[in-house]
Order: C-alpha cells, then structure tokens, then sequence
C-alpha cells in the first residue's frame, strides 16, 4: 500500500490565478477554472513523495487556491456510521437515539457536521429503490437494515442525510440522519414532506449550535453514475473527479475497497477533512 498526501480542494474558490494554478495541475487554465467552479470539495493531487505534495500545496495557495493537505490513509480510516433513528433536542445539547443507546451531543462539542442534498432528477448509481415520503422507516430501509451500523460503502447516495462528525480532529465517531429512515418528531412541529422536516432539522441545528456550524456544500450535487457509457470523442473527467480513471486508480492504491465508495459518501468525507479542526 503506497501512502499518498492528497491535495483537497476547499471550495469556493474565489480570484484565484488560474494560469499559475492550471500550470501546478497540468491542466490548461480553462480547465482549471471549471475545477475551481466545483463548488464541492474533491480532490487536485496527489503523490507519495511529501515534498513534492507540500510544493504544490505552496504554489496553489500562492495562486491564490484554498486546498487542505491530508495524509490520504485518513480518508479510508473513518469510523462506521450510525444511524439517529429519533432525535430531540433538550437544555445540554442534541440528543441522538440509537439502537443501541442514547448519545448527547453538547452545544459546546466541537462537531464537524456535513448536509448532503442531493439534486433532484441526478443519476443514480443503482437501480430505483421504492421508498415513501415519510417521518418514519422507508420500505427498503426495513428490508435492508439488520442494526444500526451502516457500511460506508452502502448506496445511500440519492437519500439526503445529514453526517455529524464526533470527536474533534480524529472523528471518533459519525452518526448520521438519513431523511427516509429517521422520526422527526422531536421537531415538534412535524410538516407533511420528509424533505421540509430534514431542512427544519438542519436549521435548528445551526441556531441551537451556531451559524455555520453545518456545512451545506453538498446540498444540490449532481450525482454521476460510476462507469458511465461516454460518446466517442468525448473527453473524460480529468484529474481525480468522481467517476475518473484517476481518482479508482488512486482511491484502489489507497487502501482495499475504497474505490467502492459512492460520491456522496466521498464528499462527505472530503468535506469533514476541510473543516475538522487542527491537530
């Protein structure tokens, strides 16, 4: 297993140089202006020599870029998600009930947390799963579920959820809301769609936590199904996009199965890497 350090973009990228950014990427400079309009982070680089990841890290922060350096061992070490099946919300923080216990979060606890909506109408990665607009368990979640820890490389990618990183720099722990499998009645005031319960959660997360505590970056993202058929002639997504040559190279080089991860999984993982805390 070879250790890489990935360069992780950190959207949005705002007046940066994209002649000296393009030229560090080995894109042209209109190439590199559709990367920074991506408005999700993904990754730019990678390699296993450190200095020569910490060069380039260097030269696109001088070009003006907001990029994160991780060790990209990290991106496979995260810990399995747990599903909130009900949650309230009391004086000393957000009360998250699992299968198998109860876990309160403080409104003090450093807790990185990720919102992914996915677009309306985006490819799928799997076929069509029949599931009902509800507060309550979906269908297929019944079927499917057999505990309340969810592997991360389940197709979940076209349900929104909400990822609640635990435990500061190392994510000791991830609990997760998916919107088709989760009460909402600890909002009180319940409306008739999922979705409008799923935003009302999120937003009484951010006054209860703090404005900008929740990073949406990942709401509207157009899902791409994995090995899509392409015209001939046409040009494949460069660099290490999803559903890239580069990015299965290097996510099988990584670590065994990381490749099998879905975009929104992905994402959420990159997002927790811009915004944990330092070491």
């Amino acid at each position: 297993m070879t250790r890489y350090q990935l360069v992780v973009s950190d959207p949005p990228q705002q007046g940066a140089n994209a002649d000296d950014a393009a030229r560090h990427l080995g894109l042209t400079p209109e190439q590199f202006l559709g990367k920074a309009a991506y408005p999700i982070p993904e990754i730019w680089f990678a390699h296993p020599d450190a200095t020569r990841v910490r060069e380039t890290a260097t030269a696109l922060r001088d070009a003006g870029c907001r990029i994160q350096v991780v060790p990209a061992e990290t991106l496979a070490r995260f810990p399995t998600r747990r599903r909130i099946r009900a949650f309230s919300f009391d004086a000393g923080g957000f009360v998250a009930h699992l299968d198998d216990g109860d876990v309160t979060l403080s409104y003090q606890d450093p807790v990185v947390a990720v919102f992914c909506r996915p677009r309306e109408g985006a490819e799928r990665n799997s076929a069509p799963r029949f599931r009902r607009s509800s507060s309550f368990f979906s269908y297929t979640d019944r079927v499917r579920e057999g505990g309340s820890a969810v592997a991360a490389s389940e197709d979940v990618d076209d349900i929104p959820f909400l990822d609640l990183f635990v435990g500061g720099n190392g994510a000791a722990q991830r609990l997760t809301v998916l919107q088709n499998a989760v009460s909402f009645a600890g909002l009180g005031r319940m409306q008739p769609r999922a979705a409008a319960n799923m935003e009302a959660l999120v937003g009484s997360w951010e006054d209860r936590f703090g404005q900008g505590r929740v990073d949406r970056r990942l709401v509207g993202m157009r899902l791409r199904a994995r090995g899509s058929v392409r015209p001939p002639g046409s040009e494949h997504r460069r660099g290490f996009s999803f559903a890239s040559p580069g990015l299965a190279a290097l996510l099988s080089a990584v670590s065994d199965g990381l490749d099998h991860l879905a975009q929104a999984e992905l994402s959420s993982r990159l997002a927790f890497l811009t915004q944990r805390p330092p070491a």
